[in-house]
């Protein structure tokens, strides 16, 4: 029986190191086959930001160098991961697969940052080619603006449970309902975390269970919500009234006190495959003993 319990908690060791132990990486344009597609727009991006975001007289533009061609990100569009209640890291790996994608690549100048946009072009049948373009830029007006990847670390510091070496990142816009960039994180079997990628995204979530002195509400970090409480607050049409920073109101996505059916999902999965690995071999060390 000792030797059964050992294989036992040996078996549930390694499946819980597996859930726990991923490569932790960013999709980034100098890891991507695009590279070297996306650094050929530079003089364009460099016409459109001057032709727009860079308005100020007394400013020469920007220039090709202060392009972070590097450190541009991928960012997937419009993918139903909310609404259509994708839950698995399979399932929603799939639905990135399928979905449409930019590139984020930011500038610094002037100690500010800019942002072009480079997306594919449509082939006769409507879907997208691999031919790209800029299609516009834009410009933060505060000072030392952080990048999107900038943010996440600024997040990931006020969110110390999550250990970026254990999770994946993937930003993902125009997740609905919330028509915002969002980072979504998880590991190699279990989804874990939405965090907001800026201010816009973070204005339409909330968890009105938290203490107020609890919640991260400065402009500096953004709290990282549970996925699958985000997945099951959209699911219930959970919305609740709050104050913006204008005086008005904000219908906004309440993450409060949602069902938990999905959040220990991995654990269930675990305990269930080791419940059985203990019956099979219990079940062949019966066996054993009618032999002899």
């Amino acid at each position: 029986m000792r030797k059964i319990l050992k294989i036992f908690v040996c078996f549930i060791g390694i499946m819980i190191s597996a859930s726990t132990v991923s490569a932790s990486k960013l999709e980034i344009l100098s890891e991507s086959e695009d590279y070297e597609k996306i650094v050929e727009l530079a003089d364009e991006i460099v016409s459109i930001t001057n032709g727009g975001p860079v308005e100020d007289p007394f400013e020469e533009g920007i220039r090709v160098s202060d392009i972070d061609f590097d450190n541009a990100l991928k960012e997937y569009i419009d993918t139903p991961l909310l609404t259509s209640e994708l839950l698995s890291v399979s399932e929603v790996e799939s639905a990135l697969e399928q979905s449409d994608y930019i590139w984020i690549i930011p500038i610094r100048a002037y100690g500010h940052l800019y942002e072009a946009c480079a997306v594919r072009a449509n082939g006769e049948d409507g879907q997208p080619i691999d031919q790209w373009h800029i299609s516009g830029a834009r410009g933060y007006e505060l000072d030392d603006t952080p990048t999107y990847i900038e943010q996440l670390n600024i997040s990931l510091a006020a969110n110390p449970d999550i250990v970026w070496d254990n999770y994946k990142f993937r930003l993902v816009g125009g997740v609905d309902p919330i028509r915002f960039p969002v980072w979504i994180t998880f590991t190699e079997t279990q989804m874990e975390y939405l965090i907001p990628g800026r201010e816009d995204a973070a204005a339409c979530l909330t968890d009105s269970s938290e203490i107020a002195e609890d919640r991260l509400d400065g402009e500096e970090e953004f709290h990282a919500y549970s996925y699958a409480a985000v997945v099951a607050a959209v699911a219930d049409s959970s919305y609740i009234e709050t104050d913006d920073a204008q005086g008005g109101t904000n219908i906004v996505l309440d993450v409060a006190n949602q069902p938990v059916k999905h959040q220990n999902k991995m654990l269930v999965i675990i305990l269930g495959i080791g419940i059985l690995a203990v019956g099979i071999i219990a079940g062949l060390a019966i066996k054993r003993k009618q032999r002899k």
